[in-house]
C-alpha cells in the first residue's frame, strides 16, 4: 500500500471516528435536552388541566354530583388545545376509610387500568405533588404524569415520547449526512493536498531508481524550503557524492590497468632482452668481446629491473597513506645529499649543478625528499644537452629545479606525472627510463602537502617548481 493511500486511510478512520464520537455526545445531550423540554410541556399542559379542574370544583360541587361533574368536565375538555389532554385519565375515590374506598374511573381514554398505574413508581416533580415515571409498551415510551386533587379526585396523564424521539432521529439523520459530507470533502482536499505535497518524494523515488540503475548524473529540483527540500538538497550531495566516487573509482580502476599493462610491458622488455642474451650465451660459441657485451647487457638491465621495483615498492609504500614524520630540515643538507647522488649521471653527461640557497628550512622527510630532487634532476639531466647546466634554487617557500634542455610540450605536461608516461619515448627507453620518476615525485609532493607547477617551453628549458603549502 503506496504511503499516500495509508495517510488517507487512517486520517479517513480518525476523522470518522472523532466525528462520530462527538455525534454520540451531541446526541445524548440533545436527546436529554429534548426529553426535558417535552416532559416541562406536557407537565405544564397537566398543570393547566389540574388548575382548571380546581378552580371549577371550588364553585361548589356537591359530593353526589362529584362524579356528574367530572364526567361533563373531561368531556367538554377542550382537546384542541393541546392533544396530550385525550391521555388523561380520572378516578373518583368514593366511601369512607371505617366502610373502605371504592374508586369510580371517570375518564379514560387509554388501555391501562388503576392497577397499572398504581404500580409505578413516581418521581415528585414538583412543590405541586405532581409526580412522574416512566412508561414502556411496545416499541412505545411514554411518561405518565400523577396526582391528587381534593384528597380524592386521582389525575393520570399519559404523554408520548415519540415525538421527542422522531426528532432525535432526524437530528441523527441530519449530523450523520452532515459528518459524512465534511468527511467526503476533508478526504478530496486532503488527497489533492497529499498528491501535491507527496509528488517530490515521487520524483526523488522515480530518480533513486535511475541512479540505482547506474546514472549517476541524475538529480532532483529543489523547490521547496521545508523538511521536503532539505530531503531532496540532501539527495543532490549524496548523488553528487556517489558520482564524484563512482567516477573517481573508474578513473583509479583505469589507472590502475593502465598501470599494470605499461608494468608488464616495461618487465617484459628487458626479461626478453635477458633471456634472449641468456640463450645466445648457452646455445653459441661467441668471442670474449661479444660476451662481455652480453653480459653487460643483461648487468645494466637487471640493474634497471632493480631500480624500478625499488620505485614501485615506494610507491606502493605511500599509496597506503601511512603517516610520514616530517622534520625541519634546512634546504642545504637537501641539496648535499641530492648532489651526491647524482654525481655519477651529471659527470657522465658533463651537466653542471649549481645549488642557490639561502639557509631556507622546510617541514620534510629528508629521504623521499632527496628522491623527489634526484627524479627530477635525472629528467634534467636526460633533457639537456652534453655541457649543459640545471639548477637548484630554494626561496621563500619553494624549491625549484631548472633546466635549460628540450622543454615539455604544452598538451603533455598534465600527463607527465602518471606512471609510465613518457614524453620522448624512445630516449627515455634508450636511458633506462621507465616512465615512474614523476610518478613518484607526485605521490611524495602530495604526502608532503607540496603542490607541483610546471613552467616549460619547447626549446628553453623546464623550471619544476615545488610549493610548500604548510608554510604559507
Amino acid at each position: 500500500m503506496k504511503l499516500r493511500t495509508r495517510i488517507l486511510w487512517i486520517s479517513c478512520i480518525a476523522l470518522l471516528a472523532a466525528s462520530l464520537l462527538a455525534d454520540v455526545l451531541i446526541l445524548r445531550v440533545t436527546g436529554k435536552s429534548l426529553r426535558n423540554e417535552a416532559m416541562i410541556q406536557a407537565y405544564q399542559d397537566f398543570y393547566g388541566v389540574v388548575n382548571e379542574l380546581e378552580k371549577g370544583l371550588e364553585k361548589g360541587v356537591a359530593p353526589e354530583t362529584k362524579a356528574v361533574y367530572l364526567q361533563y368536565f373531561f368531556k367538554n375538555l377542550k382537546k384542541d388545545r393541546n392533544p396530550q389532554y385525550q391521555n388523561i385519565l380520572c378516578f373518583l375515590k368514593t366511601g369512607s376509610e371505617e366502610e373502605g374506598y371504592d374508586v369510580q374511573e371517570i375518564y379514560n381514554h387509554t388501555s391501562l387500568s388503576l392497577e397499572e398505574l398504581s404500580g409505578m413508581v413516581y418521581t415528585s416533580h414538583s412543590k405541586y405533588n405532581i409526580g412522574y415515571a416512566d412508561y414502556s409498551r411496545g416499541r412505545g415510551d411514554y411518561v405518565v404524569f400523577n396526582t391528587y386533587v381534593q384528597s380524592d379526585i386521582i389525575l393520570y396523564c399519559m404523554v408520548s415520547m415519540e415525538g421527542m424521539k422522531d426528532s432525535i432521529h432526524q437530528l441523527t439523520g441530519y449530523i450523520l449526512a452532515i459528518t459524512l459530507g465534511i468527511t467526503a470533502v476533508t478526504m478530496l482536499i486532503l488527497y489533492v493536498v497529499l498528491k501535491h505535497i507527496l509528488q517530490p518524494l515521487q520524483e526523488l523515488n522515480e530518480t533513486t531508481k535511475r541512479l540505482a540503475e547506474g546514472n549517476y548524473d541524475q538529480r532532483v529540483v529543489v523547490r521547496r524550503k521545508d523538511e521536503i527540500g532539505e530531503l531532496e538538497e540532501s539527495f543532490n550531495k549524496m548523488a553528487e557524492a556517489v558520482e564524484t566516487s563512482t567516477r573517481d573509482l573508474e578513473e583509479s580502476e583505469h589507472r590502475k590497468t593502465l598501470f599494470m599493462g605499461n608494468l608488464t610491458h616495461e618487465l617484459k622488455t628487458p626479461m626478453t632482452a635477458m633471456s634472449g642474451y641468456a640463450q645466445t650465451l648457452l646455445s653459441t660459441k661467441l668471442s670474449p668481446e661479444n660476451q662481455e657485451t652480453a653480459l653487460l647487457y643483461i648487468y645494466e638491465e637487471c640493474g634497471r629491473l632493480e631500480r624500478l621495483s625499488k620505485k614501485m615498492m615506494v610507491l606502493l609504500e605511500l599509496d597506503r597513506e601511512t603517516e610520514l614524520i616530517l622534520t625541519d630540515t634546512p634546504v642545504e643538507k637537501l641539496f648535499e645529499a641530492a648532489s651526491a647522488a647524482c654525481r655519477v649521471i651529471l659527470e657522465e653527461k658533463q651537466i653542471t649543478l649549481e645549488c642557490i640557497q639561502q639557509g631556507e628550512h622546510f617541514p620534510m622527510d629528508l629521504d623521499l625528499m632527496t628522491d623527489v630532487l634526484i627524479n627530477l634532476i635525472d629528467n634534467g639531466v636526460k633533457a639537456s644537452e652534453p655541457g649543459g647546466k640545471i639548477i637548484l634554487r630554494a626561496y621563500e617557500h619553494c624549491i625549484e629545479v631548472q633546466d635549460f634542455g628540450q622543454g615539455i610540450p604544452a598538451d603533455e605536461q598534465e600527463k607527465i606525472m602518471e606512471p609510465f608516461y613518457m614524453v620522448d619515448k624512445s630516449r627515455s627507453r634508450k636511458s633506462g627510463g621507465a616512465g615512474l620518476g614523476l610518478a613518484l615525485t607526485a605521490l611524495i609532493a602530495k604526502r608532503h602537502h607540496i603542490t607541483i607547477r610546471i613552467d616549460s617551453k619547447e626549446g628553453e628549458g623546464t623550471r619544476m617548481i615545488l610549493q610548500f603549502v604548510n608554510c604559507l
